[in-house]
C-alpha cells in the first residue's frame, strides 16, 4: 500500500476523525442512574393508581411503572416513575418532572443488528432529558453478544436478568463477573433482576412459596451488591401482590427492599474496584491473591464468601463480605496486610495504621470495629447476608529508597 506524509489538511482531517470517535464514547450516566434503586417489573393488579403506587412504596420499591397521567400519585408517595415510551418527545416534555426516573424502551433485545438503533434511541432520550434514564434490560447472554451491545448501543445503565433459582446457580457468579466487567469498562452503573419466588416450578404454574425463599433471595441480592450492583429489580409484581395484599413471597421481597435501602444508598457512592471469592470457587471467579492487602478467611468446609472491594471519591477503601451460604452463618477472619507487600528489601517500607468501621444496616450509620482493627478482626456474617466495612489508611512514615531514581545506564 502506498502512503504519503500527512500535510496540514490531512492532519486536520485525521484529527477530525479522532475527535468524532471520541465524541462517540460513552457519555456520563444520568444522575438517576447513579442512584440506588429498587424496581418492580409490571404494574400489580391493584385498582386505582393511588392505591397501586402506595402499595409499591410500602413494599420498598423506589421506581414503579406509571403512565404520564399517574405521575401525581407517584410524587405523592415519594417514589419515581418508569414511563413506558419510545418517543423522545415524551421525555422532552417530562424532562423537568422530578417524579420521573426514566423511560422503559424495551426488554431483552435480539439480534445484534438492533443494537445500533437502540443506541440512537439512547442518544435521543439523553438529549431530550439528560437527568433521566432511558432503560433497556438485557438477556443474560455474554461474550460477543454483550460486547456488541456495549459497543453499538452504549447504554447509560447496564441491566440484565439471570434467575439462578430457576435456571441453575452454577452460572450465576459467572454472569455477575462478566456483566460487572462490562459495566466497569464502560463506566456505567449495573442493575440486576431477580425472581420474586425461588421456586423453579413458578415457570410451570406452581406458585407455592419455598420455606427458605427469603434466604435464597437474600443470597442473590447481597452477593450482587458485593459485585457493585446498584439497581435491584424484581420479576415480577404479580407475584408480590395478590388481591391488593402482599403474598408470602411478596413479604420476603418487601423485607429485603427495606433492609437494603440504607446500604444501597451508601454503595451507590462507591466505585467497585475488585471482586474475589474464597474456596470452593464458583465457575468463572477469582480467589484472593496472596499479596492482596485484605484477606477474607471463612470457616473451613463452608460454602465460601464473596469479597467485594470498593473505593470512595476521597480514596477510602471498603470491603464487603457476602455469605454465599443461604443456610448457615459463617465466621470470617478479616486479615489486613500491608498494601505494599512484595517491594524490594532495599526499600524502607511505609509505616501505616488502619481504622475500621462497620456499616450498621439497622441504624444506617458507621460503627467502630475495635477488636484488633490495626491488623484484622473476626466477624460473623449471617446466612445469605453481607457486611460492609470501611478501612481508613493513615501512613505515619512514608517509604523511601536510597539513590532512587537510578540514573539510566549509557
Amino acid at each position: 500500500m502506498h502512503t504519503t506524509p500527512l500535510g496540514r489538511t490531512g492532519l486536520a482531517a485525521a484529527l477530525g476523525v479522532v475527535l468524532a470517535v471520541m465524541s462517540q464514547a460513552a457519555q456520563p450516566a444520568a444522575p438517576a442512574a447513579r442512584e440506588f434503586f429498587v424496581y418492580g417489573w409490571r404494574a400489580p393488579k391493584i385498582d386505582g393508581a393511588d392505591a397501586r403506587v402506595k402499595a409499591m412504596a410500602g413494599a420498598g420499591f423506589t421506581v414503579v411503572n406509571a403512565s404520564e397521567d399517574e405521575l401525581p400519585a407517584v410524587a405523592r408517595h415519594g417514589v419515581r416513575a418508569m414511563v413506558t415510551t419510545t418517543d423522545p418527545a415524551v421525555a422532552a416534555r417530562l424532562a423537568s418532572n422530578p417524579a420521573v426516573w426514566g423511560y422503559h424502551l424495551g426488554d431483552e433485545p435480539f439480534p445484534e443488528a438492533v443494537f445500533a438503533g437502540i443506541g440512537r434511541q439512547f442518544r435521543a432520550f439523553e438529549q431530550a432529558s439528560p437527568r433521566q434514564v432511558p432503560f433497556v434490560n438485557m438477556l443474560s447472554t455474554t461474550g460477543e453478544f454483550l460486547r456488541a451491545y456495549m459497543t453499538d448501543a452504549r447504554p447509560p445503565l447496564l441491566s440484565f436478568d439471570y434467575y439462578q433459582w430457576w435456571w441453575g446457580s452454577d452460572r450465576y457468579f459467572e454472569k455477575l463477573e462478566q456483566f460487572r466487567e462490562a459495566a466497569v469498562r464502560a463506566g456505567v452503573p449495573l442493575a440486576a433482576c431477580f425472581e420474586v419466588s425461588a421456586n423453579p416450578g413458578v415457570e410451570w404454574g406452581d406458585t407455592s412459596r419455598l420455606p427458605d425463599n427469603d434466604r435464597r433471595l437474600r443470597q442473590s441480592v447481597y452477593t450482587s451488591l458485593a459485585y457493585g450492583v446498584t439497581g435491584i429489580e424484581w420479576f415480577h409484581t404479580d407475584m408480590v401482590f395478590e388481591a391488593g395484599a402482599l403474598t408470602p413471597a411478596g413479604r420476603d421481597v418487601a423485607a429485603i427492599n427495606r433492609e437494603i435501602a440504607p446500604l444501597g444508598r451508601t454503595l451507590a457512592g462507591l466505585r467497585s474496584v475488585d471482586v474475589f471469592h474464597t474456596a470452593p470457587l464458583p465457575a468463572g471467579t477469582r480467589s484472593v491473591p496472596k499479596e492482596h492487602w485484605v484477606q477474607a478467611i471463612p470457616e473451613e468446609r463452608g460454602a465460601g464468601v464473596v469479597l467485594g472491594m470498593f473505593r470512595d471519591d476521597e480514596g477510602r477503601d471498603y470491603a464487603m463480605v457476602a455469605n454465599r451460604d443461604y443456610r448457615d452463618a459463617q465466621t470470617v477472619v478479616m486479615k489486613l496486610q500491608s498494601k505494599w507487600l512484595g517491594i524490594a528489601p532495599w526499600y524502607t517500607p511505609k509505616q501505616y495504621k488502619y481504622a475500621v468501621d462497620r456499616f450498621d444496616r439497622a441504624k444506617g450509620a458507621w460503627t467502630t470495629v475495635a477488636s484488633s482493627s490495626s491488623v484484622g478482626f473476626t466477624y460473623v456474617v449471617p446466612a445469605a447476608e453481607a457486611e460492609l466495612f470501611r478501612v481508613t489508611t493513615t501512613v505515619t512514615t512514608d517509604g523511601k529508597a536510597e539513590g532512587w531514581p537510578v540514573p539510566p545506564r549509557r
